[in-house]
């Protein structure tokens, strides 16, 4: 049963992948996302000299005749040039990225990676992961190579060899075996099709409840979630609760010479509210189950900075992300999860790239695992503080909630040009009055003093600041809080609350103070009248009270934003500076009651 999700792109690349796939992560470099096509010629690439010859292989080159996503290694030894390997790329606007190990003779391997980098001249050329010794013959030819974390290596005779028990260290998960729990292999060929597709869809539900909860951006490259991809030649072992599927394993086999070495726990979906111990005691069986065949060994892929070489290059840096960095994606923990089923080795895995910056090759690294661009995984981690839109705020946001997060840089320029826009005058306006004295002196007279309120003072005076600190202050918060809004609310609420901050805030600011003053506290009136104000702090405060109406977490930004405001009344000892909190109420109250009309229409 094929899955139409993750079809091979030819019968070759499936051949290719049985007789020369022994990485692990050979199997997903068969997956669509690779779709770019390079033609190479081998006997172009320098450094080729001495290479031990595979048989038949007489003149390979590499070219890009395979209907795939590829670039195919042919024999110039037969008139039909008949294929016997191939490289999956991936093409960046700077890098070309290769996917793991060429499915390729292991002597040619450097050679196509070599011949790859020489037919993309001014694009960096990189490879992820490749084993020790690819990195070391990659290092020959030019390449520079990091090891980038390592994975954990079952050799399953000597894991469950006699005398060895590897569930003695998972006791829960024992005791979750005893109370009923059960992992079998799933038969499909068993099933009618009704009830492979009633198990199907129990799988997709646990894949999708994971995934949620995880609540994470989807991957590219070889990150991707896909465990029916390629599903016909996988192992799925599920495991049961009194009949509730738990979780599953999605195993990839990973090959030489069309013999099966073992296998690679791809995927491992569990339901978020699975049983304690139940990932231990679906990995654990899987391992005994593959083990009672006589599988050799088992693999489950990469731990990402782990196991480093402290004296390798670039192990200052790498090892420092993976004590510290927490933010998004704990390195560690993975490590550890894996480190505790005690595998028997790890092997190191690296990064090569004829780029020489470790900075750069990450970032190709990350470009290639993101393809939507870095941007969007950027705000994720920004948003994944906690703060979640109402679901009532649906009906007036500017786009669903699934596209609201630009893409590109581009993207979020487009979107958000009118607060750019608004932030170059501010900044403009404030350097011109520094330089220019005619509009220094337009400055002076527009700052907006209760006692002699004019029309410079009621509209210029939110657009000039008193000096670079004030300045910067305000254009670094109004950046931020107006591309929110602006993304979030579109231009038409945006020019709403800009107004009603720049050029509302101070005359109703000055009505409720004449109500309370004027005869409460007569001294305090006379100051407020004197008061001078410029500018477009309001702005920003009106734009937070919207972001607060949005957030289900609305405190988390109204109350530090209403203490800021009280502390700059008693720090100026000003009423009119009330306005901060005037224009925080008023933000907050007119998305509420939008939302509210909004939702009862």
């Amino acid at each position: 049963m094929r899955d139409s999700t993750g079809p091979f792109d030819s019968t070759h690349d499936l051949d290719a992948f049985r007789q020369f796939g022994d990485r692990t992560s050979s199997l997903a470099t068969l997956g669509s996302q690779f779709e770019s096509r390079r033609p190479l010629t081998l006997a172009a690439a320098p450094g080729l000299a001495g290479l031990p010859a595979a048989p038949g292989l007489a003149g390979a080159h590499v070219s890009s005749a395979s209907p795939g996503a590829s670039a195919t290694l042919h024999s110039a030894a037969s008139a039909e040039a008949a294929s016997v390997g191939l490289v999956r790329v991936l093409e960046l606007p700077g890098a070309i990225v290769a996917a793991s190990e060429p499915l390729a003779p292991a002597p040619l391997r450097a050679a196509v990676l070599t011949a790859l980098a020489a037919s993309a001249p001014g694009k960096r050329c990189l490879a992820m992961p490749v084993g020790r010794t690819l990195a070391h013959e990659l290092r020959a030819q030019g390449f520079s190579a990091w090891q980038v974390g390592s994975e954990p290596v079952f050799r399953l005779d000597e894991y469950f060899a006699p005398g060895q028990d590897p569930y003695a260290r998972h006791r829960v998960a024992m005791a979750l075996g005893k109370r009923g729990a059960e992992v079998r292999e799933l038969d499909l060929g068993r099933l009618s099709q009704g009830e492979a597709a009633e198990v199907r869809a129990e799988m997709a539900e646990v894949t999708a409840l994971w995934l949620a909860d995880k609540a994470c951006l989807p991957l590219g490259f070889l990150a991707r979630v896909e465990p029916f991809a390629q599903q016909e030649d996988k192992r799925y072992f599920l495991l049961r609760v009194r009949g509730q599927l738990q979780g599953f394993v999605a195993a990839a086999p990973f090959c030489r010479d069309g013999n099966v070495l073992g296998y690679y726990f791809q995927d491992m979906p569990r339901r978020p509210d699975a049983r304690s111990g139940a990932g231990e005691l679906l990995l654990l069986e899987s391992l005994r189950l593959l083990a009672q065949e006589g599988v050799a060994e088992a693999r489950l892929g990469m731990a990402p900075l782990a196991q480093l070489d402290p004296e390798g290059p670039g192990a200052g840096l790498l090892g420092l992300l993976y004590r510290r960095w927490t933010w998004g994606y704990n390195f560690r923990s993975v490590a550890e999860f894996k480190g505790k089923f005690a595998p028997t080795s790890w092997e190191p895995l690296y990064l090569v790239s004829t780029c020489p910056r470790l900075g750069a090759a990450l970032a190709d690294a990350l470009r290639a695992h993101f393809p939507d661009g870095l941007l969007r995984p950027f705000i994720h981690l920004m948003a994944g503080s906690g703060l979640t839109l109402r679901p009532e705020a649906a009906p007036v946001l500017a786009s669903p909630p699934g596209g609201l997060s630009p893409r590109t840089l581009a993207e979020l320029l487009r979107r958000t040009w009118l607060t750019c826009a608004l932030v170059a005058l501010f900044v403009g306006l404030h350097a011109g009055r520094l330089a220019w004295p005619p509009l220094d002196a337009l400055f002076r007279a527009s700052g907006y003093v209760p006692g002699n309120v004019t029309w410079q003072g009621v509209l210029l005076g939110p657009l000039f600041h008193n000096h670079w600190f004030h300045l910067t202050g305000d254009q670094l918060s109004f950046l931020l809080f107006g591309a929110v809004i602006e993304v979030l609310l579109g231009r038409k609420a945006y020019v709403l609350l800009l107004a009603a901050g720049l050029w509302l805030s101070n005359p109703l600011t000055q009505a409720v103070c004449w109500a309370l003053l004027s005869w409460w506290a007569p001294q305090a009136w006379t100051a407020t009248l004197a008061e001078v104000d410029y500018g477009s702090s309001n702005a920003v405060f009106a734009m937070a009270g919207a972001l607060a109406a949005l957030l289900s977490q609305g405190r988390s930004v109204l109350i530090p934003f209403a203490l800021y405001g009280l502390f700059i009344c008693f720090a100026r000892h000003s009423w009119l500076a009330l306005h901060h909190l005037l224009t925080l109420g008023l933000g907050y109250a007119g998305l509420r009651w939008w939302m509210l009309r909004a939702g009862k229409g």
